[in-house]
C-alpha cells in the first residue's frame, strides 16, 4: 500500500472507530433519557451509524489490533440495537 493509501486507511479506520463510540454513547442516553422521542430519536442515530460502519468496513484493511476493536464495538452496538428491536 502506498503511504496515501495507508493514511487514507487508517484515517477511515479512525473514524469508523470513533462513529461506534457516537453509536455507543446514542444508545447510553437513549437508555437513560425519560422521553421516548429522544430513545427513539438517539436509537435511529446509532442504526444509522451502525449501517454507515457496515457499509464502510467493506473499504478498510485493519491491523490486528484495529479489527479486534472494529468487532468488538460493533458487536456491542449489534447486541444493543437487536434489545430495543432496532437491527
Amino acid at each position: 500500500m502506498i503511504d496515501g493509501a495507508k493514511a487514507s486507511n487508517r484515517g477511515l479506520i479512525e473514524f469508523l472507530l470513533t462513529d461506534l463510540d457516537v453509536a455507543l454513547t446514542f444508545m447510553d442516553v437513549a437508555d437513560t433519557s425519560e422521553f421516548r422521542s429522544t430513545a427513539d430519536r438517539n436509537h435511529q442515530n446509532a442504526r444509522n451509524a451502525y449501517d454507515t460502519v457496515v457499509a464502510k468496513l467493506r473499504e478498510v484493511t485493519p491491523n490486528p489490533t484495529q479489527k479486534a476493536m472494529l468487532d468488538e464495538k460493533l458487536a456491542a452496538l449489534r447486541s444493543r440495537l437487536k434489545a430495543v428491536g432496532r437491527l
